[in-house]
């Protein structure tokens, strides 16, 4: 609810760490638009001045030049994100690293499941239990025939190695993600979605990619909680109680590794 539906929520701001995910989903997902949306900034570019220089009284003349040229390049690009140039690099690396995996699905590689398909592409729907409005965003769809779709979704990480991205899913749970949509969209568009693609890269060079999917035991488990949220937060907009994490003080204890062991032992030296 405060993330979401609360009217006084703070206005999102998107933070740095962010910029490179979306960076790559951009360079990956939609390419013509990268250009429109971001600018990279020149290898001649002056430092851009702090937040004590913008402020100062008296500032000096190499400050006021950097805020001048800061202002003007801002005008200029108006409405676009200013990058570095390795920013940009770093981007599109990951999105032609992606583009090149092959066998991603149905033995199409990802180059020819992007000729097939259409990104960003917004669900809504009522779910049927319990009539809330509910609402996903698969970052590409590929409708491989009238009955039938797949998702793939872009994730940035640190590994992209089959195990990490095991531990991120669980994790993060992604796997919930994947139960929420690939039962949404269905619902949405009437769509059996037959494949819920993770599309992983790494953050680090050399900037590796692989795609996963779940299997049938782990998206079950991703459907039973999504169902399990869904019943919970429609329980939330009738009552209109937004519970924190506890309703009362719950006592909580240390880990074991560190607590000191109650057994004390002693030996004896012949």
């Amino acid at each position: 609810w405060a993330n979401r539906l609360n009217p006084n929520r703070p206005p999102e701001v998107e933070k740095e760490s962010h910029l490179h995910g979306n960076l790559a989903h951009c360079a990956f997902f939609e390419p013509l638009e990268f250009d429109r949306r971001y600018v990279e900034l020149p290898d001649d570019a002056p430092k851009k001045p702090t937040s004590a220089q913008w402020a100062a009284k008296k500032p000096s003349p190499e400050s006021v030049a950097a805020m001048e040229w800061w202002t003007d390049y801002g005008k200029q690009h108006s409405g676009k994100r200013i990058i570095t140039a390795e920013q940009a690099f770093v981007a599109k690396q990951q999105a032609a690293n992606l583009m090149a995996l092959e066998s991603v699905w149905g033995g199409m590689s990802m180059r020819k499941l992007f000729a097939m398909g259409k990104p960003e592409v917004s669900a809504f729907w009522k779910d049927p239990l319990t009539g809330v409005a509910c609402r996903a965003r698969p970052d590409f769809v590929v409708q491989i025939n009238e009955r039938q779709c797949i998702l793939i979704d872009g994730k940035t990480y640190s590994s992209a190695e089959r195990g990490e991205v095991v531990r991120q899913i669980a994790r993060m749970g992604y796997y919930r993600q994947a139960g929420h949509y690939t039962v949404g969209y269905h619902i949405a568009s009437g769509l059996e979605v037959v494949a819920f693609i993770f599309a992983f890269v790494e953050t680090d060079y050399p900037y590796l990619a692989g795609s996963y999917m779940l299997g049938e035991e782990s998206l079950s488990e991703g459907l039973l909680q999504q169902r399990e949220l869904v019943d919970l937060y429609a329980e939330c907009v009738r009552t209109n109680k937004w519970p924190s994490y506890t309703a009362s003080t719950q006592t909580v204890d240390l880990p074991p590794y560190i607590l000191s062991s109650k057994e004390l032992g002693v030996s004896y030296a012949d």
